[in-house]
């Protein structure tokens, strides 16, 4: 077991994001200097602990953003950490940043590489680990991703996904229902994700729900705009071709899609979700019918409440996320 002290941790993950001047890093360099460093430490062992990554192991975090749970997942466990994300504006930053501490003539385990975990072109048993901080909510078909994942896993080998964007939470229900009518149809919010928050990846951005009605009116452009209006809201949710053929289907026959609750805020182009809610038992069975052995845990540090974090009742674990609403799903691949 390698191990790093949670000063040391904290000096070299700053250092490491101070590496870039990316545009889309500046954000995340301010959550960076306001963390909490000895609840990181806590989180990066856990992660490290529950998926097993300890030693001279290759082990690829879905959905990296500028990598810095990577850099320090490596840092912890001595691990080669592949650090992947399906945005080239995300990868540039990490590219940069693993550069400059080379510079500096620091060797970071850290190989960074742009990829959508669904269709990634990688060799079959290519990983030892695998782990998801807060990215899953966004990934265009989880079905997809959990058989890519087992395919990539070595027999024996855990992934580890960690997300608080939770169906059962009141806060994140509330806080994310209030944020997708604001991001399918309001052009300050697009404005505002262009300037104040990723300006290269969000560059020239639209709402959702304009992007739709600009796929409705090239295959149906009779509609009036009653119509066009019931269709763009009931498309929410729908791709492009799913779109296009909703838009048919209702020319024919009047009828309209239903939008689905949990993951209606969806990009028509790329598929990806803003931000859509996880229910963490139909990820477990998910997991499970891709071929996983499956668990899942709450999150508490201290004791007492830790025992609750192997919590085998359904119904008790539901009322937990009401008010937690981060959950830790440890999926391992059969040996």
């Amino acid at each position: 077991m390698t191990g790093i002290s949670t000063g040391e941790l904290a000096s070299r993950i700053i250092d490491y994001s101070n590496g870039s001047d990316h545009p889309d890093l500046l954000v995340y360099r301010r959550d960076i200097e306001s963390h909490n460093w000895e609840r990181f430490g806590w989180w990066i062992r856990l992660i490290a602990g529950l998926g097993n990554f300890y030693g001279d192991k290759r082990i690829l975090e879905i959905g990296c953003g500028f990598g810095w749970e990577a850099a320090a997942l490596s840092l912890e466990t001595g691990a080669t950490v592949v650090a992947m994300d399906i945005l080239p504006s995300m990868i540039d930053g990490v590219q940069q940043c693993l550069d400059a501490a080379k510079a500096r003539g620091e060797t970071l385990k850290v190989e960074a590489l742009v990829g959508d975990v669904c269709t990634v072109d990688l060799p079959p048993a290519s990983f030892d680990g695998m782990f998801s901080s807060e990215a899953v909510e966004h990934v265009h078909s989880l079905e997809l991703m959990y058989d890519r994942c087992f395919t990539l896993l070595k027999p024996g080998g855990r992934l580890v996904i960690a997300n608080d964007s939770n169906a059962y939470n009141d806060e994140f229900r509330t806080r994310n229902m209030a944020m997708w009518p604001e991001r399918d149809e309001s052009w300050e919010h697009a404005e505002w994700l262009a300037t104040e928050v990723r300006p290269v990846e969000h560059a020239g951005t639209k709402p959702y729900g304009a992007m739709r009605e600009e796929m409705i009116r090239a295959v149906q452009p009779q509609l009036s705009g009653e119509d066009m209006k019931k269709l763009v809201h009931a498309t929410a949710g729908l791709v492009k071709p799913e779109v296009e053929a909703a838009a048919a289907k209702f020319v024919a026959d009047g009828t309209l899609p239903v939008r689905p609750e949990l993951s209606w805020c969806r990009n028509p182009e790329t598929g990806e979700y803003a931000e859509r809610l996880l229910d963490p038992f139909e990820m477990v069975d998910g997991l499970k019918k891709a071929g996983f052995k499956v668990g899942i845990q709450h999150s508490f540090r201290r004791f007492p409440l830790t025992w609750l974090n192997h919590m085998p009742i359904r119904a008790v674990s539901k009322l937990i996320f009401r008010r937690k609403a981060l959950f830790l799903i440890v999926a391992e691949k059969p040996a």
